[in-house]
């Protein structure tokens, strides 16, 4: 197997693991401030995996309609006994700014980095140990869209 392809495998487990909340789901789907009010995203991996939720760096155009995104980006792996064990994976949570607003006390970028926080924080499964959180600050992907970037790091692993 080429060792490229871990890293695809761990990309798409990360993504698994989001699909699986619902409350993250309406999150990411629905625009309306009340979103957990919502039905159930049916086949949210048809739905949300490459239109909100993309493995990789995505910067929409500020034409597109008002979305709500996650993507992922891995940095500085390296190899530990010939398999990507070691680097750094960014989980990147932005909105349109006028979709910040709900119905929960927080904003929508706040409810979903802590639902990311929840899934992959301390937790294994994911082929590459247990994750660790190591920061979390803002990003401006363009004059329509912000939110936060939330990094770990995989540790304790075979």
């Amino acid at each position: 197997m080429a060792r490229f392809n871990e890293l695809s495998e761990y990309k798409f487990t990360i993504i698994s693991r989001l699909l699986e909340n619902e409350e993250l789901s309406k999150a990411i789907y629905y625009n309306d401030t009340d979103f957990l009010g919502k039905p159930n995203v049916n086949d949210p991996t048809e739905k949300l995996v490459y239109n909100h939720i993309f493995p990789y760096r995505f910067i929409p155009d500020v034409n597109e309609s008002k979305q709500t995104f996650i993507t992922l980006s891995f940095r500085k792996f390296r190899l530990v006994n010939n398999h990507f064990k070691t680097g750094l994976i960014y989980v990147n949570v932005f909105t349109h700014r006028d979709l910040f607003k709900t119905d929960y006390g927080c904003t929508r970028i706040d409810f979903l980095t802590n639902k990311v926080d929840e899934l992959l924080n301390q937790k294994r499964g994911i082929g590459i140990g247990q994750l660790e959180f190591v920061d979390m600050d803002e990003i401006v992907v363009n004059d329509k869209y912000q939110g936060n970037y939330i990094c770990y790091k995989p540790v304790d692993f075979n």
